[in-house]
């Protein structure tokens, strides 16, 4: 072999030995690389699995921040909402208080004029217990008038039942005598005109003052509260007058001790009744 030929090989087993050397250590190098690259992956996959996880956290975080957002953006605006009302309520109300301050001032005079009207009313009130008091004697004073009243009239009623009683039989005997009544008429009228004696009057009549109890105005039948115990006797003439005003003359035709029935034998025109007063002598 030439020199030159024992060179290049000598050359190529230097690069040979060189280039294995470099490659033996660039593998050793690349396999610890790879292990690096390996771990550097893991670490980087438990990373990204971490950071997946935490971005997953936020994400729920943020959609939860986004709905806390969301609810307090409607509370707000309803508390806005509300603020307004309250604002609103509050100007009426403060308008309300403006009127019941004036009010308040109304109402102070008005307790003032009441006050006062209370005085009064204290007043009205005390006079009113002296006129009730008075009303109270007033009334019993007229419960014991019309006590007395009732007491009146049924003695009045049971002496109009007797008055009745005797007027019923007073018109029976009335009856009875109106045929003697006609005879004697007639016997009456021939004296007077033989002898001119006026028989208007009565005979003897005394002083007899009483009043008429009943008038009958279908029979002419006078009621009066006079009898025989006041001298009373058949054929007096009774004048029946009110105030000023002259009724009329009636003659006695039945005598009762305490009452007689006299017949209407001359009238003015003007009504009789009962309370009218009677006399024998006007």
């Amino acid at each position: 072999m030439s020199p030159i030929g024992r060179t290049f090989v000598a050359i190529n087993l230097a690069l040979s030995a060189a280039f294995l050397g470099f490659a033996s250590n660039n593998l050793s190098t690349a396999q610890k690389y790879r292990g690096q690259f390996e771990d550097v992956t893991a670490e980087l996959a438990s990373s990204k699995t971490s950071m997946q996880a935490e971005i997953d956290q936020i994400s729920e975080a943020r959609d939860a921040a986004d709905r806390m957002r969301s609810d307090a953006n409607t509370e707000k605006e309803q508390l806005e909402l509300k603020s307004t009302a309250l604002e609103q309520e509050l100007s009426s109300a403060t308008d309300e208080l403006n009127e019941l301050k004036a009010d308040m001032g109304n109402i102070s005079s008005s307790i003032g004029d009441l006050s006062s009207s209370l005085d009064d009313m204290k007043s009205q009130v005390a006079q009113a217990n002296e006129a009730r008091a008075e009303a109270i004697n007033a009334r019993r004073d007229a419960e014991n008038a019309r006590d007395a009243a009732v007491a009146a009239k049924e003695s009045a009623d049971d002496r109009s039942n007797g008055l009745s009683a005797d007027l019923a039989q007073a018109e029976r005997d009335l009856t009875s005598t109106r045929g003697d009544l006609d005879d004697a008429t007639t016997t009456i009228a021939m004296v007077v005109e033989a002898t001119g004696f006026d028989l208007s009057r009565g005979v003897g009549a005394p002083q007899i003052d009483g009043a008429v109890l009943q008038y009958r105005a279908d029979q002419k039948l006078v009621h009066i509260n006079r009898g025989t115990n006041n001298k009373v006797k058949r054929g007096y003439i009774f004048d029946i007058y009110s105030g000023d005003t002259y009724k009329g003359q009636a003659r006695v035709e039945v005598v009762n001790p305490d009452t007689c029935t006299a017949v209407l034998v001359a009238t003015t025109g003007s009504a009789i009744a009962q309370g009218d007063l009677v006399s024998t002598q006007i």
